[in-house]
């Protein structure tokens, strides 16, 4: 097996390149549920394509200067949280305290590696930022490290804190870090936090746990067919001009059994 090296040249906090407004943003009441306060984890491969910059920039000089651009439209992503996470009444400061950023650089190409498909040839944890010693690593919404690679392509690695961001968040702001890095002077989806439209559930009342009389279900295992899950496609294709899947027709079916149960 190949020994392949993976060097963490600086690492520091990435500021907004504009000041910060002095706010605290309110979660919704899914955000701060305890749970969630863990980090979620990802790579993106860019392969080397063209020429390079004509100002013999770094990839990870671009990405950085373009990431201090996405904090001014994110500004959450540079703050930091206040509030019991254990109570759920954390918020989020928005302090411009600024997002951790790495750089690094690794001693083969992305080939010598088939491209980071698996399995994994490197360490993913070479590849993810790590705070300095001693910080806590869900006290800081967002993490990232740049990986540069012989054949000039490179790997960003992000660690987000869930709570500020589910999957689809986390990947548009690396959409809007891609345009400016590209050089777009606004992203080209505005960012929009409006978290309070998810309404907070009424507290229960000091006193022991409401009690529940039992419903009575009773077990029932049914199976369809991938034939008849291919029929009712097709049926419902002919009917009604549309594609269904084949998780509706299972929901179908369990729609069915219901309304046969209560008569």
């Amino acid at each position: 097996m190949v020994s392949i090296t993976v060097a963490r040249k600086s690492q520091s906090f990435v500021l907004p390149v504009a000041p910060a407004s002095a706010e605290t943003m309110e979660l919704s009441a899914i955000d701060r549920v305890p749970g969630l306060r863990h980090t979620v984890r990802s790579l993106h491969v860019f392969r080397h394509e063209g020429s390079r910059r004509v100002d013999g920039a770094r990839p990870a000089e671009v990405i950085r200067a373009a990431l201090s651009r996405a904090l001014v439209e994110y500004p959450a992503f540079a703050g930091r949280f206040v509030g019991s996470a254990a109570a759920g009444e954390a918020r989020v400061a928005c302090t411009g305290d600024g997002a951790w950023f790495v750089e690094a650089n690794a001693d083969c190409s992305l080939e010598d590696v088939n491209g980071l498909d698996y399995p994994l040839m490197v360490s993913e944890e070479e590849l993810l930022p790590s705070p300095e010693a001693g910080a806590d690593p869900t006290s800081i919404p967002v993490m990232m490290q740049v990986t540069g690679f012989t054949c000039g392509g490179f790997v960003v690695g992000l660690v987000a804190v869930h709570t500020l961001a589910d999957g689809l968040g986390a990947a548009q702001f690396i959409n809007t870090i891609a345009e400016l890095a590209r050089g777009l002077d606004m992203p080209t989806v505005a960012p929009v936090w409006a978290r309070l439209i998810i309404p907070n559930p009424p507290k229960l009342a000091p006193g022991p746990p409401p009690s529940f009389q039992p419903l009575g279900f009773q077990h029932f295992a049914t199976e369809v067919s991938s034939e008849r899950i291919a029929h009712v496609k097709a049926e419902y294709f002919q009917e009604m001009g549309q594609y269904c899947s084949t998780f509706d027709v299972a929901i179908a079916k369990v729609w069915q059994a219901r309304t046969r149960a209560i008569k």
